[in-house]
């Protein structure tokens, strides 16, 4: 079958005639067969002193094609001298078809093929002839299969060279009322060049406002591409975008008059004409997508009324022609095509970060300083999650620019409020970012709206670095959903997370303790929470001190605490996550898995252990059957809420007296071991009472030596206003507490015996 194919301008010439390097190593490796699945037509040399290179390409094409490429095509590659752009590369087949992924130029024909996809800097780098032979089978190859073009690309051609850029609203893409008239601003910074930028809004603006409107239209429905060549007037423009049913030139002349009537101040305005481009997969089906072309004119209202036959220009008045004269089509009216972006969505911003869920719910998240400023605003860049209330009653320092994602402009107002302002700014069409202007240790009259803000919460995120608000989270408020306490390590060199379960089985304060007892015992926390040195004054008051510490720090567990509370929302179990850095910024993750809860209630008093601390006392009287041991226990009082907190214990001393009939604990060491614990924990853990076990056959009532030793401890710690604590561990999982007075109190695992 006879194939017809273009003729390319230019004079023959042999490829060793050819002077520009590229053009002549193509032609050269062609003429010698030194490039696989093509053969040499012609060399030429074109004006301008532009060389062309012509040869078959040999395509593997499939036996069901989206796109009827050839088993063989015919190529012309245009070679510039400065070789500044991605030489020229046309398809001559006559009928080569309109597929995705080509290049706009003046003619639509012949095709102008979009190779690569990078920057011509980056690919030059790596350019032979073999390689852009190749580069253009695969082209070729996956057009054929329908795999070239990608998902978020227009199903237009693409331009090489715009005239400028302009973002636009993102509901214009919906199917709803589209505007006729937009607004044009400049971007806050501006720079000097020939291309502008330019955006557009559905409301004037005082601010950085332009002379510039911009004329909206949107054509019906329409299965193929439209724009296949570049319009070089508006009367070309009108006459491509005729054939989807749009009467571009009738709708500019409605519109015109429209505003002559009721906006006169626009006549010096110059337009813009946004078309927007519904398309479908086939005649009569749904939209899939609105692809926004836009473009430049520099012709002001009144010149454009008067080249479209609206109006003429008499006595220094504009007065409308009647009829209309339709034989002006605005021919010398240049236009140029802008490169169209929508502004960012919620949706696109989520996809652009790796993340795409259903799940949309309420944060609570309190605390907006270094730390948790730069998390949600990390956040707020993938619209993780769906609504926040950010819970902040603190003002910007000076000092905090420092560290925090705030900028001096913001000096002296809320926290809360300067970051939610920045996150409603990244997207367009979500503003999801609400405040809460109150101190959650003392809210005052704002406690109700504390209390609903927290209500409606699904994930509550305690970002304060205060023991106090956590407690208060976790124990004195019962509204809303899981808590999660995300801080850093006084060193700033470590961040912790501790999370709730989703059921709130296991709540902040038990895992505060649990998170405290690995700090105690895992020896990859060694040093975890020793105190920073390095207190600087930034004011006059005694509160008026911050610590040293490098904003990198605060970035780099930004960026993972932010990746891990993404992470957290689908999974339902408690958490503690330590993340540990050291000096060459290598990261160390490290995994303390939660043990369930035991609480129990003494008088007035509420203690809370965990299976895992019972699980140890269990093994040490196995271990030295069949004589009794003991030792001290360790944890934390909360007076204020009547808790004891029984977190880990120490083995018995070595100088301590272990019979089968009775117990004596020493005390060689323990005083340094206490303050060791003291020093590790920061002072969160101490010392709150004492542990014995009894023998076999025995139960776990206490004996009169146990009464005494109970006697003594109460004078003891009676002594800072502090109730004795002791357990009694006995056979199959028994144990009994005693908390203030004697008075046995047995817990039994005997059933499950989980422990033996």
């Amino acid at each position: 079958m006879q194939q017809d194919f273009f003729d390319v301008p230019g004079h023959l010439v042999s490829p060793s005639q050819l002077n520009i390097p590229k053009a002549r190593e193509l032609g050269l490796a062609l003429e010698t067969g030194r490039v696989e699945y093509a053969q040499l037509i012609e060399t030429k040399k074109a004006l301008e002193d532009r060389e062309v290179v012509v040869f078959e390409v040999g395509v593997e094409i499939p036996q069901l094609m989206v796109h009827p490429i050839q088993p063989r095509e015919r190529i012309s590659v245009t070679f510039e001298v400065t070789d500044d752009y991605i030489p020229k590369t046309e398809a001559l087949r006559c009928d080569f078809p309109q597929v995705p992924h080509l290049n706009l130029h003046l003619q639509e024909f012949p095709r102008y093929l979009c190779i690569y996809a990078d920057r011509y800097e980056d690919v030059k780098r790596r350019w032979t002839a073999a390689r852009f032979v190749q580069s253009i089978r695969d082209w070729l190859a996956l057009t054929a299969k329908g795999k070239l073009h990608q998902t978020d690309q227009p199903l237009e051609p693409l331009l090489l060279n715009f005239f400028g850029n302009i973002t636009i609203p993102c509901d214009l893409s919906a199917h709803e009322e589209t505007p006729d008239l937009l607004y044009v601003t400049k971007p806050m910074i501006s720079i000097a060049d020939d291309k502008p930028f330019l955006i557009a809004h559905r409301q004037a603006s005082s601010q950085n406002a332009l002379d510039y409107l911009v004329s909206v239209h949107r054509s019906p429905p329409h299965v193929h591409g439209v724009i296949n060549s570049y319009p070089t007037s508006l009367e070309k423009l009108a006459i491509m975008v005729q054939s989807t049913g749009l009467d571009l030139l009738q709708d500019l002349r409605d519109r015109l008059k429209l505003w002559h009537k009721e906006i006169p101040n626009l006549q010096d305005l110059k337009v813009l004409i946004l078309i927007l481009f519904p398309r479908t997969r086939i005649k009569g089906g749904p939209e899939e997508r609105v692809d926004p072309w836009t473009f430049w004119s520099e012709a002001s209202l009144h010149v454009l009324g008067s080249k479209l036959g609206v109006w003429e220009k008499r006595s220094e008045k504009l007065g409308l022609l009647i009829p209309t004269d339709s034989t002006r089509k605005g021919a010398d009216i240049s236009v140029g095509v802008l490169n169209t972006a929508y502004e960012l969505t919620a949706d696109l911003a989520s996809v652009l970060n790796g993340r795409r869920t259903d799940k949309k719910i309420h944060l609570a998240a309190i605390g907006q300083g270094a730390l948790g400023s730069q998390v949600v605003l990390n956040l707020a860049r993938s619209c993780f999650g769906g609504t926040w209330t950010l819970i902040d009653n603190d003002i910007l320092m000076p000092h905090n620019l420092a560290r925090h994602a705030l900028f001096k402009e913001f000096i002296g107002s809320p926290k809360a409020d300067g970051v939610a302002m920045l996150a409603n700014e990244i997207v367009s069409d979500f503003k999801p970012f609400s405040t809460l202007r109150a101190d959650v240790l003392s809210p005052g009259n704002l406690e109700p709206s504390l209390r609903d803000a927290l209500q409606k919460s699904q994930l509550i995120l305690d970002m304060s670095a205060s023991v106090s608000v956590a407690r208060r989270l976790a124990m004195d408020i019962q509204e809303g959903g899981r808590r999660v306490s995300l801080f850093l390590a006084p060193t700033g060199e470590d961040l912790i997370l501790l999370a709730e379960d989703r059921a709130r089985e296991t709540t902040l304060d038990a895992i505060e303790m649990q998170y405290y007892r690995a700090v105690l015992e895992d020896q990859r926390l060694k040093d975890h929470l020793n105190l920073k040195e390095g207190q600087q004054r930034y004011g006059q008051s005694c509160r008026d001190i911050t610590f040293t510490l490098p904003h990198n720090l605060i970035a780099m567990h930004a960026a993972i605490g932010a990746t891990a509370l993404q992470n957290l929302i689908d999974l339902p179990q408690a958490s503690i996550i330590i993340w540990r850095s050291d000096k060459d910024q290598n990261v160390q993750c490290i995994n303390v898995t939660p043990k369930p809860v035991v609480r129990l209630k003494k008088g007035d008093w509420t203690i809370v252990t965990d299976e895992s601390l019972l699980e140890k006392l269990y093994s040490f009287r196995q271990e030295r059957l069949p004589n009794e041991t003991g030792g001290v226990l360790l944890g934390a009082f909360d007076v204020e809420r009547r808790h004891i907190y029984i977190t880990s214990s120490l083995l018995s001393p070595p100088d301590s007296l272990e019979l089968s009939t009775g117990y004596v604990r020493g005390c060689k060491g323990l005083k340094e071991t206490l303050t060791q614990v003291g020093k590790s924990t920061n002072e969160m853990i101490e010392y709150i009472g004492e542990w014995h076990s009894h023998p076999p056959s025995s139960n776990t009532a206490p004996s009169n030596y146990d009464i005494q030793l109970f006697q003594w401890l109460t004078q003891t710690m009676g002594g800072e206003g502090l109730p004795a604590v002791m357990i009694i561990v006995g056979e199959h999982g028994e144990y009994s507490i005693f908390v203030g007075e004697m008075l046995e109190d047995k817990i039994s695992f005997s059933k499950e015996a989980p422990f033996e």
